[in-house]
């Protein structure tokens, strides 16, 4: 959902077309005056991308520019990859007037090569800053098939506060946080501590719920600037009533922005929702929604469009579960209960209905049948033979 009414105050922004790629945009730059206020999360992966090693320093700081390329991850670099992104944060630290310590980075593309500084800063050079966020999400795409951006308002108090997010994956997309390139830009005036606890919980829960191919990157991060400008009273944890409307509303954006993704999986031709309750543990339920959500086994069945119901049994019989306890449902229809298939012709063709080539989103239910409030879920794709040309083909 965009709404041009929603974009926030004080940000300033370029989408330039600096070369890494044959053509199109692949350059970002996000100047916030005034400084910003953010929170920030990286993948868990080992190999962290030199833009992330260098955004880690800089992100308890107030940020006042954000640069992100993509085409080129600057992954497995080593020292000169680093030494690259320095360079180009002092050059743009003097061209747009603030400190080095003041900036973050992130880049997308291709690992295992190195950015061409020159082609960056030749772009830097020639650009001028606009109000707004006109293409700057077509600059951090790499194989995305359409734009993932969402906008939005909330009152606070008698304030309006507008968010401006975007998004870039189609694939490599698990959780460790933050499983793809998400920016979230807002005039909210908000503690960093309470913007912390919001935002970490947000992802936690939407963006950390979703698998397209069970891998994560080693470029992922996730970024909310907020300058303020709105002017309303300050957001505290302490505030309990305004800082649920912000939980509220960074669910609702990292929730949005999630189901873009997964509907861009590469390769994909179907969404599948599978939800996990009645547990014996909250961890339970989060470890068995995401064994279903990366078995091959059951990706392969949606593929397939055959309803073989007794292969997701199979796969649940490799959880935590007493499979006595067990119900499950597929699509909304019940076809194990006690410890007993569902041979009802009429429900079993009512199941072979529901699997077709036209629908797009499917669902997975089992509860585990413990009288427990815990629950969890996971948002996923099947996998095609696209998927494994695409990746075959390209360096990743």
């Amino acid at each position: 959902m965009i709404n041009s009414d929603n974009i926030p105050k004080g940000f300033f922004s370029a989408a330039l077309k600096s070369g890494i790629k044959n053509n199109g945009y692949d350059l970002a730059i996000i100047k916030s005056e005034p400084s910003s206020v953010v929170s920030a999360l990286y993948t868990q992966n080992k190999f962290q991308a030199a833009p992330i090693i260098f955004s880690k320093k800089n992100d308890k700081n107030k940020i006042d520019l954000l640069i992100v390329n993509s085409g080129i991850a600057n992954s497995l670099t080593g020292k000169k990859g680093y030494d690259n992104v320095l360079n180009i944060a002092e050059f743009s630290s003097k061209f747009f007037k603030c400190k080095k310590e003041n900036i973050l980075t992130a880049s997308t593309g291709i690992i295992g090569v190195h950015l061409d500084v020159e082609k960056i800063k030749n772009a830097i050079k020639k650009s001028s800053l606009n109000e707004g966020f006109e293409n700057i999400v077509k600059a951090i795409q790499t194989r995305d098939k359409f734009d993932k951006v969402y906008s939005t308002k909330l009152n606070i108090g008698d304030k309006i506060v507008n968010f401006y997010a975007i998004a870039k994956g189609t694939s490599i997309v698990h959780p460790n946080m933050a499983t793809v390139l998400l920016f979230i830009f807002t005039d909210l005036n908000v503690e960093k501590e309470a913007l912390n606890k919001a935002f970490r919980e947000s992802i936690d829960k939407t963006l950390n719920r979703i698998s397209i191919d069970g891998e994560t990157s080693t470029n992922d991060t996730a970024i909310i600037m907020a300058n303020g400008l709105a002017n309303n009273k300050i957001i505290t944890e302490e505030d309990k009533k305004s800082f649920k409307l912000l939980k509220n509303k960074l669910d609702e954006i990292c929730a949005s922005l999630s189901k873009m993704i997964v509907l861009d999986g590469e390769g994909m031709t179907k969404a599948i929702i599978v939800s996990v309750r009645g547990t014996k543990t909250q961890k339970d339920a989060f470890e068995i929604a995401k064994f279903l959500a990366t078995s091959n086994l059951i990706k392969l069945l949606f593929v397939s469009l055959n309803p073989n119901y007794e292969k997701i049994l199979s796969t649940i019989g490799n959880t935590n579960v007493n499979i006595k306890n067990i119900l499950l449902s597929v699509n909304g229809i019940n076809i194990y209960k006690n410890g007993k298939l569902n041979n009802n012709k009429s429900d079993i063709n009512r199941l072979k209905d529901s699997f077709n080539k036209d629908r797009k989103e499917y669902s997975i239910i089992l509860d585990c049948g413990y009288n427990t409030k815990y629950e969890d879920y996971y948002y996923f794709t099947d996998i095609t033979q696209e998927y494994i040309a695409v990746h075959s083909a390209y360096n990743i």
